[in-house]
């Protein structure tokens, strides 16, 4: 016959083997703010990829994996200056996806310029969709909500 402890460990190493495998987040995003001066700033999204893993570009076409995607809730506290500027990512052709895809690994900084109309603090919101890659698996794109601080310009 098994010892209670003996079951109760077995059941633990599962479990944990089961919550692993449903918590694999490989993006880790941090979000923040850079004046510039009075009325210009940039929203800094910063992705740090785990080891081995991937995003792809925002540029990246439908023939190959899910863009990466940011989307902001308008307010009358700013606008968008431009588009969101990211780096040069790596192209590589993917047999996977029978493509050419463009992706970014361990950290990629995403930059948006926003023109203040507000010189008085104030919130953006907004997420970011992206689908994260390794040699193995694609995981579901995931979604990823931001609340930025701007401080006062005064």
């Amino acid at each position: 016959m098994l010892s209670k402890h003996f079951i109760v460990t077995c059941f633990l190493a599962l479990a944990s083997c089961f919550c692993f495998a449903q918590t694999t987040q490989p993006v880790k995003w941090e979000f923040s703010y850079n004046p510039i001066d009075e009325t210009k700033g940039e929203i800094i999204l910063k992705a740090n990829i785990g080891m081995d893993w991937h995003i792809y570009s925002q540029l990246q076409n439908g023939d190959g994996p899910l863009p990466t995607v940011f989307r902001f809730e308008p307010t009358p506290d700013y606008d968008l200056a431009d588009k969101v500027f990211e780096p040069t990512p790596v192209t590589e052709y993917s047999s996977v996806f029978s493509a050419d895809v463009m992706s970014f690994s361990n950290e990629v900084v995403f930059k948006q310029k926003i023109k203040r109309s507000n010189k008085g603090a104030f919130t953006i919101l907004g997420h970011v969709e992206c689908m994260a890659c390794n040699n193995t698996q694609c995981l579901p794109p995931k979604e990823y909500k931001f609340t930025i601080q701007v401080p006062s310009a005064n």
